[in-house]
C-alpha cells in the first residue's frame, strides 16, 4: 500500500471548507496503517475540530509523527500515545 499522506492535499487541507477539510482528513486516515484505537481517537478530534485549520494541524503533526519526526515527550506525543 502507498503512502496515503498526500502532501499537496495536506498543503491546500486548510484552504478547504470545514466540512470538506473533515471528509478529506478522514479519508486520508482510512487508508492509513495507523492502529485502530488511535485512529478513532483521531477521527474523533478531527469531528470535534472547529476549523479547517484545525484539521490541518492534526494531520501534519500525524504524518510528522508516522515518518519519524515527532517530539518526543511533546503533549501530542502523550496523547496519542496513551491511546
Amino acid at each position: 500500500m502507498s503512502d496515503p499522506f498526500d502532501l499537496d492535499v495536506l498543503r491546500t487541507l486548510d484552504k478547504k471548507p470545514l466540512t470538506e477539510a473533515k471528509t478529506i482528513a478522514l479519508d486520508i486516515l482510512d487508508k492509513s496503517k495507523t492502529k485502530a484505537t488511535r485512529l478513532n481517537r483521531l477521527k474523533y478530534d478531527i469531528n470535534r475540530a472547529n476549523t479547517a485549520i484545525e484539521v490541518t494541524r492534526i494531520m501534519w503533526t500525524t504524518y510528522m509523527a508516522g515518518t519519524g519526526y515527532r517530539v518526543h515527550g511533546s503533549s501530542w506525543d502523550k496523547h496519542y500515545r496513551s491511546v
